[in-house]
């Protein structure tokens, strides 16, 4: 069974970036620097996992065909602030 603190993203969950995601050299085909992920951007939680103290999110955006690693600073639940009531 998985448990989630408060304030963390479920798996499956739409969430959206609130930060520009670049290459670091992960993706062999784009450019080191090149963006992947504008913030906006919708995105959907894969996985999720602690390391060194910190929660980190597998986010896939579809869109971009991108799977990125993102902390919770990084995005936001969809339904609000960038999505229209």
């Amino acid at each position: 069974m998985e448990r989630h603190l408060a304030g963390e993203f479920a798996v499956g969950e739409p969430v959206r970036a609130l930060a520009l995601i670049r290459n670091d050299g992960m993706y062999p085909h784009k450019d080191i620097g090149e963006a992947l992920v504008h913030p906006g951007d919708a995105g959907v939680v894969r996985e999720s996992w602690r390391f060194l103290g910190e929660v980190y999110y597998t986010v896939e955006f579809v869109a971009q065909s991108v799977f990125v690693i993102m902390r919770r600073r990084e995005m936001m639940r969809m339904k609000t602030g960038f999505d229209p009531i």
